[in-house]
């Protein structure tokens, strides 16, 4: 391998562990401690590389030094300092596993309304189509209203069926301030802000890049 590889050959091993902990099954949380915890260490590994690298070259000084200060003011490059530091004297990176329950509901409204004609006249002196339609409603609305009920019954039982319910789970950081974002989201973008900062040195610094 050549010299100008070894820091690029750093962060591909840092994204291999990362990509081996996103295809951890939630079950296998000590399995996915081992690839987080590579994932870290080795990201963490860039900069020292980049400076053994590239410290004889014209101008890398300050232009590190640069990028140095950008880092510091950056909290996701703090954090993750933090916790390569952990992992090398301490213990592991410190997840846990969320597990969440999300449901969608198709939700229906239906209601039933009896009409009641009120007659201005008794019943003897309406006609006798007035008295069948009267009749016929006494006897049609218990009906409807059975048919109504039996009906919604039926489109609640669809509604439960259309409902949908599962289980998510993921792996967090125990640190309140990255605690809705999992874990290899946020190690991913440390990688990539890894990555802008190692192909600004090639293109700089290696005439292979230039």
């Amino acid at each position: 391998m050549i010299k100008q590889g070894r820091v690029r050959f750093k962060l591909e091993q840092a994204n291999f562990f990362t990509t081996r902990a996103l295809e951890t099954i939630p079950a296998q949380r000590e399995v996915f401690l081992y690839f987080i915890d590579a994932a870290i260490v080795f990201a963490r590994s860039v900069t020292f590389c980049l400076k053994k690298e590239y410290k004889h070259k014209p101008d890398f000084n300050n232009w590190y030094l640069s990028k140095t200060e950008m880092m510091k003011e950056d909290p996701i490059f703090d954090f993750f300092l933090g916790r390569r530091n952990y992992i090398l004297k301490e213990g592991s990176a410190g997840v846990y596993k969320l597990v969440s329950l999300t449901s969608e509901a198709k939700i229906g409204f239906s209601s039933f309304v009896n009409i009641n004609a009120i007659r201005p006249q008794p019943w003897y002196r309406r006609s006798l189509k007035i008295l069948w339609e009267d009749l016929h409603a006494v006897i049609m609305n218990p009906i409807r209203k059975w048919l109504w009920r039996r009906k919604t019954k039926r489109k609640n039982l669809q509604f439960q069926r259309q409902s949908k319910a599962g289980v998510t789970e993921g792996f967090f950081f125990d640190n309140p301030k990255w605690k809705d974002r999992p874990a290899c989201d946020l190690l991913q973008e440390y990688l990539n802000k890894l990555e802008q900062i190692v192909t600004e040195a090639e293109t700089r610094f290696d005439k292979e890049y230039s």
